[in-house]
């Protein structure tokens, strides 16, 4: 059929399932934004403020809904502005595709400086994504759609890029467009039957089996079998953070946290880590021994051992994988008793761990107490954050915390959560960030009023870069330096954005708006006059560092 590049663009992404795209239109994509039109009624296009925002309302959308977070930008510095989010999104485990233009087919690598030319642009997406591949005829589009949707669908998920200059978005072409394929990563991705077997036998014949969950249990949809086979086992499933909700924290299993890691690992005579890292027992602060049979399940390859070596190494899908234990493990499982008393134990002593911090400890049990049990946080580095995310706001449900993971990207908790809103419009959600961090995207208030998000922001204030300010106070002797920050009024900058404001500065009146926003079912911030960061007790103290050398000239 004869289609322009960007009709032939538009209508494989419509093929391949794509219906919400987070976009930045620009010269470069006219045609293609033109193919979007001609679809209007399939495409929901959201376009935001920055090109930041609009890869974090993707990730957002694609982590908290399983489907593919879809982001258009421009080339060169549209998609250097991306970057940021989609590092995160890459650290997490997200599947975004990044659709993005070029500068025309002829210049691409000239150096003629071209209207918005970099260096290598695909050399520079393929550090940050999964693969990155371009266009250089019409006819090649759909086969490059598809087999980046086979990218994100398969294997580990992780953003995956495409590129068409923009005179092949417009140049007319007999182009085929691909019929529909799904993809199943629990049928492509399975682990050898004669490692789980011995798996199996491991874990039934194990006193004290422990099962660490992370975020590729999430993003297989295997919460299910995993507590199944933990109700089998008996076992406490420690989760990580954004492994949160594998299991509801209704139930004594599971658990979270530094007190969990230590009194549950250190005693287990074997370990099933299913979709993490695994962190555990790696040297240093944080670590904590594991003498017990490790037994590293996990998609991807390189993960297995990175950490920690692995006693028995299950390469496959987490979904299939813990099926095949739920199956298996039965015929191996010893008489079971009730561990019940010992793991409520352990998660009394790990909420009692919250007392340390306190003023943090009653913002995060506002929010839990208000927001119903599948509402949505999404959580940035922040002093509320980092303690909520670490186990005080207790998680229901699949998909109900989101963290920036080891990027600990400043910015990252607002935008994302708008994509989060977007994908879930019947959950609530809510974002937590500092003054500094949520400023890093203050200008999606725009987004955030004219698509009319039902979001609620929260913004925690003192007026500095907190963390920071408290290390070099506290390990620097208080030579501080940077972290000043001259902030607006938050409430009423929202309101000029057509966002509605709330202002609050302690617990009773945080839950009073936050009730009122929350039931409002509009596009809501609330500002929460915070004490300075350093008067706060941290969620991780660090010892001062030894005196430096002093300079003499």
């Amino acid at each position: 059929m004869q289609m322009t590049g960007g009709q032939a663009l538009a209508q494989s992404l419509k093929i391949e399932g794509v219906e919400t795209i987070f976009a930045l239109p620009g010269i470069q994509l006219d045609f293609l934004f033109d193919g979007l039109w001609e679809e209007r009624d399939h495409f929901k296009v959201l376009h935001t403020r920055h090109e930041q925002a609009t890869a974090y309302m993707a990730d957002g959308f694609a982590r908290s809904t399983g489907k593919i977070g879809t982001f258009i930008v421009v080339p060169g510095p549209g998609v250097l502005n991306a970057t940021a989010a989609l590092s995160t999104a890459y650290a997490c485990s997200s599947p975004v595709l990044c659709v993005t233009g070029q500068i025309d087919s002829t210049l691409i690598g000239k150096g003629r400086g071209a209207l918005h030319e970099i260096n290598d642009q695909p050399g520079l997406l393929r550090h940050l994504t999964k693969s990155a591949e371009g266009a250089m005829r019409p006819e090649e589009i759909p086969g490059m759609v598809r087999r980046a949707v086979r990218e994100l669908m398969t294997g580990r998920p992780r953003p995956v890029s495409i590129e068409v200059p923009p005179d092949i978005l417009g140049t007319v072409a007999d182009v085929t467009l691909l019929e529909p394929e799904s993809f199943d990563r629990s049928q492509l991705h399975q682990a050898d039957p004669d490692r789980l077997e011995q798996a199996a036998q491991i874990l039934g014949k194990s006193e004290n089996p422990v099962i660490c969950a992370g975020g590729g249990v999430l993003s297989a949809e295997a919460w299910e079998e995993v507590r199944e086979l933990s109700r089998i086992l008996e076992a406490p499933v420690i989760m990580t953070a954004n492994g949160r909700g594998v299991v509801s924290d209704h139930d004594y299993h599971a658990q979270v946290g530094r007190v969990a890691q230590m009194q549950l690992l250190a005693k287990a005579d074997a370990v099933l880590v299913i979709g993490t890292r695994f962190l555990a027992g790696i040297p240093g602060p944080g670590g904590v021994e594991v003498t017990g049979t490790v037994i590293q399940a996990d998609i991807d390859p390189e993960e297995i051992g990175r950490n920690r070596s692995a006693d028995l190494a299950l390469l496959g899908d987490a979904k299939h994988t813990a099926t095949e234990l739920v199956r298996r493990v039965p015929k191996h499982n010893r008489t079971r008793t009730s561990r019940e008393a010992e793991l409520r134990g352990v998660k009394d002593a790990q909420r009692k761990a919250y007392d340390t911090t306190p003023w943090q400890r009653d913002m995060i049990n506002v929010m839990r107490e208000v927001m119903p049990e599948d509402g949505i946080l999404v959580s940035e580095s922040t002093q509320v954050g980092y303690v909520a995310q670490g186990g005080a706001f207790p998680v229901y449900q699949p998909r109900g915390i989101f963290t920036s993971g080891y990027q600990g990207t400043l910015g990252y908790g607002y935008a994302t959560a708008l994509g989060v809103q977007v994908g879930n419009p019947d959950r609530k959600v809510v974002s937590i960030s500092g003054d500094g961090g949520f400023m890093y995207n203050v200008q999606e208030l725009s987004t955030h009023a004219q698509q009319n998000i039902p979001l609620v922001a929260v913004v925690f204030n003192d007026n500095m870069f907190g963390n920071v300010r408290r290390i070099q106070e506290q390990r620097y002797q208080g030579h501080g330096m940077g972290t000043d920050l001259n902030n607006p009024d938050f409430q009423k900058v929202a309101e000029l954005f057509g966002v509605t404001g709330y202002r609050a500065k302690d617990s009773v009146e945080f839950r009073s708006a936050l009730d009122r926003a929350l039931a409002s079912n509009k596009p809501a911030l609330i500002e929460v006059t915070q004490p300075p960061t350093p008067n706060l007790p941290a969620a991780a103290p660090m010892p001062p560092v030894p005196p430096r050398p002093v300079l003499h000239f």
